[in-house]
């Protein structure tokens, strides 16, 4: 498939099946994706770091309509429908989910954080803490300064494990 003769379209997919339907799409010769996330879970006092999609029930097809039978992705296991505005699927902006792609791969995330920088952690006893960065030595690791019962304790963070905030 060259670049220039397709475009994105959204699929909406099973409930928790958007790896079903990422699978069951590339089989059938369509490029699929679905943009995922680190996130941590606490259960029975335990924590646990899961892989869960952005956009939960939508993932990503590429599709050429000219050349690929567009229909055939509502008929794909895991996948509920395409979106479509009623003539047919609606493609959605050029370069969308490329711009996705690398950001939830940690592709500019590194390079954009700096000292100073205010950051949300994802993972870990520490998920959805606000803090700020105060060293970045080299490689994926980050010093963040958390305020934990009025004291100032820093605590390292994998780069890829922070969400940046304005």
């Amino acid at each position: 498939m060259q670049a220039s003769s397709f475009n994105w379209y959204v699929a909406q997919s099973s409930p928790r099946k958007e790896g079903v339907a990422v699978q069951n799409l590339e089989n059938q010769g369509f490029r699929a994706y679905c943009p995922r996330v680190r996130r941590t879970r606490r259960h029975a006092r335990k924590f646990y770091t899961v892989n869960e999609p952005l956009f939960p029930g939508y993932v990503f097809v590429a599709i050429d309509v000219a050349e690929q039978p567009w229909r055939s992705v509502n008929g794909t296991f895991g996948v509920t429908r395409i979106l479509t505005d009623g003539a047919g699927p609606v493609a959605l902006q050029k370069g969308l989910v490329e711009e996705i792609m690398s950001s939830s791969e940690g592709g500019a995330r590194g390079a954009a954080m700096r000292v100073g920088q205010d950051v949300r952690l994802r993972t870990g006893p520490f998920a959805d803490f606000v803090g700020r960065i105060v060293a970045m030595p080299p490689g994926n690791r980050v010093s963040v300064l958390l305020r934990l019962m009025n004291r100032d304790v820093t605590v390292g963070a994998d780069v890829l494990d922070l969400d940046m905030l304005s």
